[in-house]
């Protein structure tokens, strides 16, 4: 069992309540690589797996009540500071209506439960750090220790070119009564992790029933996984451990943000090929690791992602396979990535990309149920995954095709049906880059338990014909 990694300590800085004069948001060191494509499976050119769904049950389930947004609240982009393509929102909620926003590269922050919202520019609330702040922001809510945690991507140290991210947290007492003084936080440059002059990228944040855990991509190198007790942020100093980088095979597709939902420890998944995942399992109580690598029904390999709207705007092929969706439930670690269009002869055969959803015992790393979104018109990408206090498994999911332009919606898997409220009137692809977006978000919701929270964005165009992709916060469930 290969064992972690240990940092130096890292004391908490805190932010001067007067505030930072406001910085220019460069442009990113470097882009993402294309990905390559995931190695063929088991099976014949032209074979798939079989058709896949949830557990039979010996009992059909209850009708179900249909989702309902009980609170839906649409950002005005207008207000949003040094606004990127795409915004890629993340947000959180507290049970005391504190709701937090951000993305590329603003914070919303309301203190009404989302009826309304302030707006603020990061960069007038932190120092400058690193290369500056571009984006790839994500914020989370751990409910036990009452605190909102966020963490940004920054450019390369200029001196080093080491890669670099902050990380920060306050409480949401604190942020309901001074939304830019509130937070406390900490600096991490690749070199903490013995790899210096190695950019950063897609960091993600969850929590396990002990730990922070955040999974950062080491650019070449694989997947960075960190954990810090929770209760180490009220000490003032944050001790921190780590492993990596996780690699799958040859492929360049890295490991999965880790599963939220405060499971026993850390749980992330890549893909060896299109009919096997490896699991990985970092508990809470070990200092090492393990590798688990688990069968699932073979999907196609034709690679072809590609999906366009009415507008001619190829939206999807940039979302690949990356595992996007990771949450937690009873010993179960759910997972969901997009999955290409079928070839010719595929059986099943899935006519648009689509999004695959698989749940996996953690305590025998087996396969307990697979299923699809899927739809015969539209393509279903960027999914993610949470579990309300019921034990149902909300996803949020982006879709688009040739007769709709390209959006977000949210629901529950076994529904059949996701839910949208404002339609998309433009879509808009990174410049021509062919990626839409790099990420929704939703969490289970501390205000309504049997509700979740979800962070999504519609695409429109104002009088100019200027894209406008407007963020927003909406509670749903039954």
């Amino acid at each position: 069992m290969p064992e972690s990694q240990r940092g130096e300590p890292k004391a908490a800085k805190k932010v001067s309540r007067r505030g930072y004069r406001a910085k220019a948001i460069p442009d990113r060191f470097e882009e993402e690589p294309e990905p390559r494509p995931v190695p063929p499976g088991d099976g014949g050119p032209d074979e798939q797996g079989p058709p896949t769904g949830p557990l039979p049950t010996e009992e059909p389930d209850p009708p179900r009540e249909p989702v309902t947004f009980s609170s839906y609240t649409p950002l005005d982009p207008t207000k949003l500071s040094n606004v990127k393509t795409p915004v890629d929102p993340s947000g959180a909620a507290s049970p005391s209506g504190v709701v937090a926003l951000t993305g590329n590269v603003y914070l919303a922050v309301s203190t009404d439960d989302a009826a309304t919202f302030r707006y603020f520019d990061p960069t007038t609330i932190f120092p400058a750090f690193a290369g500056g702040i571009v984006g790839d922001q994500q914020i989370i809510y751990v409910p036990e220790f009452d605190i909102f945690v966020w963490i940004m991507l920054h450019n390369p140290v200029p001196s080093s070119m080491d890669g670099a991210f902050r990380l920060a947290t306050a409480s949401a007492t604190d942020v309901m009564a001074r939304p830019k003084s509130a937070w406390s936080y900490y600096d991490f440059v690749s070199s903490d992790f013995n790899l210096p002059g190695v950019p950063f990228d897609q960091p993600h944040l969850a929590y396990s029933d002990r730990h922070l855990i955040i999974a950062v991509d080491a650019k070449g190198k694989g997947r960075i996984v960190v954990r810090i007790r929770l209760t180490d942020f009220a000490a003032g100093s944050v001790g921190w451990d780590w492993i990596g980088p996780l690699t799958v095979g040859d492929s360049d597709y890295q490991f999965s943000a880790p599963v939220g939902g405060g499971p026993p420890g850390a749980f992330m998944a890549g893909h060896i090929d299109t009919g096997t995942l490896r699991v990985v399992e970092w508990h809470d109580g070990n200092a090492g690791y393990a590798e688990h690598d688990v069968t699932v029904a073979k999907w196609s390999d034709s690679d072809d992602y590609s999906c366009k709207t009415p507008s001619g705007v190829d939206w999807s092929s940039r979302c690949r396979s990356r595992i996007s969706g990771a949450t937690w439930r009873d010993g179960q670690a759910w997972f969901s990535w997009a999955s290409p269009r079928s070839k010719a002869g595929d059986t099943p055969y899935y006519p648009q990309p689509y999004t695959r959803v698989v749940s996996i015992s953690t305590s025998s790393f087996t396969t307990l149920s697979e299923l699809q979104v899927w739809n015969p018109t539209f393509a279903f990408a960027y999914s993610a995954l949470s579990a309300n206090n019921a034990g149902e498994i909300a996803i949020a999911v982006a879709w688009g095709g040739d007769s709709a332009e390209t959006d977000a919606a949210f629901g529950i898997l076994g529904d059949c049906v996701v839910w949208y409220k404002d339609g998309s009137t433009a879509t808009t692809a990174d410049g021509g880059k062919g990626r839409w977006g790099d990420f929704l978000r939703t969490h289970r919701s501390t205000r309504t338990p049997s509700h979740l929270d979800g962070f999504g964005y519609f695409t429109t165009t104002d009088a100019t014909g200027a894209i406008l992709q407007s963020p927003y916060h909406v509670r749903y469930g039954r």
